[in-house]
């Protein structure tokens, strides 16, 4: 009979343990932590290497040391396009080749999870996206001889091969507008477009001094873009 007892002395604290040691391995499943990517939204390809920065969200632990994503299309000069924080870093720097580049929207997709200085995981990683294009530039001067009001305007955009240079934008349709002085309202004037050297002049007679900008619309591989403002 005492043989017996302990027995079941020895069964329920058996059960005691694993009913304690249950709800705490559920908690630590349940507070396993999400650490996200804040890369550039925006990436503009404008020269042959093209500089930029990715962040860890504050969301991430301050004990990860190294994590890890992979870009689709490769965004990154690194192997699978990755872009690695390391050395518990938690900004990132990386190089987008101009005459290759990117374009559309860019996947940054989780290399693994987030670890802390001894290997251990510490956080899931959260995919994030960039959208890249080639840049544009545009350049508005102007003149007044009487009433009479000339604006030339000349377009161009980062042509990433075969040309790896900025390229005038020929037959180019673009917005002129206009704002009058002491108002904060832009106003279009006209649509023009360019000719076989990406240029455009516009002659009209508003008999009075306004400030005037350009806007280039974007297409799916090429940013929009305003014009610095000129008052004429």
């Amino acid at each position: 009979m005492k043989l017996y007892k302990s027995a079941l002395a020895a069964v329920g604290l058996l059960a005691t343990s694993l009913v304690a040691v249950q709800p705490a391995h559920a908690v630590i499943e349940q507070s396993t932590a999400t650490c996200s990517l804040v890369p550039p939204s925006r990436i503009s390809i404008s020269q042959t290497v093209n500089r930029y920065h990715a962040t860890l969200a504050s969301n991430c632990p301050a004990s990860v040391y190294t994590a890890v994503w992979k870009s689709t299309p490769m965004a990154t000069t690194y192997p699978e396009g990755r872009l690695e924080f390391l050395y518990g870093n938690h900004m990132a720097g990386f190089n987008v080749i101009g005459t290759t580049p990117p374009i559309g929207t860019i996947t940054w997709k989780p290399a693994g999870g987030a670890t802390n200085s001894s290997g251990v995981k510490v956080a899931d990683l959260a995919t994030a996206t960039s959208v890249s294009k080639c840049a544009s530039a545009v350049a508005l001067s102007g003149g007044r001889k009487g009433s009479r009001t000339a604006l030339l305007t000349t377009v161009s955009y980062w042509q990433p091969f075969p040309a790896a240079r900025y390229v005038r934008w020929a037959n180019k349709q673009v917005l002129i507008q206009y704002q009058d002085i002491g108002t904060s309202t832009w106003k279009g004037l006209a649509y023009v477009t360019t000719n076989s050297v990406g240029q455009v002049t516009y002659n009209y007679y508003p008999n009075r001094t306004r400030r005037y900008r350009v806007y280039v619309p974007g297409t799916s591989s090429v940013w929009n873009i305003f014009s610095p403002v000129i008052s004429r």
